[in-house]
């Protein structure tokens, strides 16, 4: 299976900045949500920077993430799925974003968590894997 993602030149100008939020649940669902209307207006900042909010009654503890400055989180869609994983698959980037805000059910997010490793190991292997300049 090849995929492909359409990123045109200027793709970084091209694509709507957003909010992107990660939540430690599964919403079934495929389409923007107004979570500036249900969730945005009711997330509150705790004194040790991190944020508080609740989600169906569940409280949940949340920080923003950055993503390292070299690099753009971009959000894909596929507006057609293949029916075999053999098939060639299309994504369309829709938004991009600088930042995620991470959630956790009720416990201070760390970085103990896997999705924190995830973007720390992007500035690790940067550096593992850039070229050794003698002097």
């Amino acid at each position: 299976m090849v995929i492909h993602i359409n990123a045109k030149v200027g793709l970084v100008t091209d694509v709507i900045n957003s909010q992107v939020q990660s939540v430690p649940f599964k919403i079934h669902a495929d389409h923007d949500a107004k979570i500036t209307k249900y969730f945005n207006n009711y997330v509150k900042t705790k004194e040790s920077n991190g944020l508080t909010c609740s989600f169906r009654g569940h409280p949940l503890d949340g920080i923003k993430v950055n993503i390292p400055q070299e690099y753009v989180g971009v959000v894909l869609h596929e507006s057609i799925r293949p029916d075999t994983d053999k098939e060639d698959r299309k994504f369309y980037a829709t938004n991009k974003f600088s930042n995620v805000i991470y959630w956790n059910w009720n416990k201070t997010p760390t970085k103990n968590d896997s999705f924190i490793q995830a973007i720390e190991w992007i500035e690790i292997a940067e550096v593992l894997h850039s070229p050794i300049v003698e002097e």
